[in-house]
């Protein structure tokens, strides 16, 4: 387990959501729902979690530019 709270991963989180949703001129609410939904769905299967946040926001971000 890393050394990284849970809350401080939460913050991390919403910071990440503001700024892709300040990035691509997208609702906030839409942006959190499709973050939230591949988070969970990558985090089932990741046995590292270190970059999770990284790798959710990539695919996000490309997501929302299609």
């Amino acid at each position: 387990m890393g050394s990284t709270s849970r809350n401080e991963r939460k913050q991390d989180r919403q910071s990440v959501i503001q700024a892709l949703a300040d990035e691509t001129h997208r609702p906030l609410d839409d942006v959190d729902r499709i973050f939230t939904e591949t988070y969970e769905r990558l985090d089932s299967d990741a046995r590292i979690k270190d970059f999770l946040i990284l790798l959710t926001s990539k695919t996000v971000r490309d997501e929302l530019r299609k």
